[in-house]
């Protein structure tokens, strides 16, 4: 495509954009795709590394996030050409190695609406979730205990996900290679964080006992809740693995720990957060996500056998050598090492010769630029899609 072409769906058309993905979609690829992610999370012989190139999207070819938080025709759309760390519009284009999905993209409040808390747009961001006012509406919470899962914001994600899957039907290839992913479920100390605000740094020192008995709630909610929409996703892979946050990722869930893992002590953490973390992963086994610098400590205490990959939102910040010897030794991969870095921040990986164990991605320009990178990195590997 001319990248200086307007796309044919700039009406902003679903159907016009999914008839576009159905004529390019490539299904034998994507079933390569998967494959060499399990691989090499898995530590395992691979003919390269996958590699996502997230091209950066016009913005005026997408509805405002506040027209798609309320509408799952223009929410599907938005997704379809920018997704969490990720195109499937893009991808069908340049055949990288993105893992095709899309999800109910409401926010990190899913699951503090559970409890009653609003989300707020602010000038067409990302939702900013109101946390309580007082303590006493936290003890109001916890006596009241595991909420209906079928309110708040998990309403909206259930019929976005009807939506989604009632659409595909009507696209065979679209159906067979977009996954349907779960939404933004966070953590146990991130959701408190939300929750609470900074008064959860309070709690720690002046009522801990509170602040754990809200964790315990949060966690079997979160325990629950997945189990509760699994039905309504249609991202498994070979693997014991899913297709989400712009990845595959082993096990069935990704926590998300910045708040965490960045503002507590390793005693802290270990209390008030990775404890928690453990319950769900041992329901479920997973992955996990932090932004910010990573703390050597951090890989001590989760050395567990249920933690099977990690993803690092701010890779720029962390000493990639030191952290890929302390994951592979711990047996945990590395998903999406690059993120939102041009292609030249993967040349420590290129040339430390770093031949399995994570998955990369990289930010390029256009779609256009996208197809070079790809195609450069293939001849580079010598990688053909027959053989590979």
């Amino acid at each position: 495509m001319n990248e200086n072409k307007k796309p044919q769906f700039i009406e902003k058309n679903l159907d016009s954009l999914l008839s576009f993905i159905e004529r390019n979609i490539d299904l034998k690829h994507l079933q390569k795709v998967e494959k060499i992610h399990i691989d090499t999370l898995t530590f395992q012989t691979v003919p390269l590394l996958p590699l996502t190139v997230i091209p950066i999207i016009d913005q005026s070819l997408l509805f405002s996030y506040v027209e798609a938080f309320q509408d799952p025709y223009k929410m599907m759309y938005n997704e379809l050409l920018q997704t969490c760390g990720g195109s499937v519009y893009s991808s069908v284009q340049t055949k990288d190695f993105f893992p095709l999905h899309i999800r109910s993209n409401h926010g990190i409040g899913i699951i503090p609406s559970l409890f009653g808390l609003s989300s707020k747009i602010i000038y067409n961001n990302m939702p900013w979730v109101e946390h309580f006012g007082s303590r006493d509406e936290v003890k109001r919470i916890i006596q009241k205990g595991i909420p209906n899962l079928n309110k708040g914001l998990v309403e909206r994600v259930i019929q976005t996900h009807h939506f989604y899957l009632d659409k595909l039907k009507n696209y065979p290839l679209c159906s067979q290679g977009i996954k349907v992913s779960q939404p933004d479920m966070q953590g146990p100390f991130d959701i408190a964080h939300l929750m609470l605000g900074t008064d959860i740094f309070y709690l720690v020192y002046e009522n801990p006992l509170l602040l754990h008995e809200l964790l315990d709630l949060i966690t079997e909610t979160y325990i629950r809740l997945r189990k509760y929409i699994d039905k309504l996703l249609t991202d498994k892979t070979i693997g014991d693995a899913v297709y989400v946050h712009g990845a595959i990722y082993l096990g069935q869930v990704v926590i998300k720990d910045d708040t965490a893992v960045v503002n507590l002590s390793p005693e802290m953490y270990d209390e008030f957060s990775w404890q928690y973390n453990k319950k769900i992963f041992t329901e479920f086994r997973g992955s996990l996500h932090s932004c910010g610098k990573i703390k050597d400590w951090l890989y001590d205490i989760i050395d567990d056998n249920n933690l099977m990959s990690i993803n690092y939102g701010n890779p720029e910040m962390q000493n990639f050598q030191n952290i890929y010897k302390r994951n592979k030794g711990n047996h945990m991969s590395i998903i999406g090492w690059g993120h939102n870095q041009d292609f030249f921040f993967l040349d420590e990986v290129f040339n430390n010769n770093i031949k399995t164990g994570l998955s990369l991605s990289c930010q390029v320009k256009n779609v256009n630029e996208g197809i070079k990178c790809v195609d450069k990195y293939k001849d580079k590997n010598h990688f053909e899609l027959d053989k590979g």
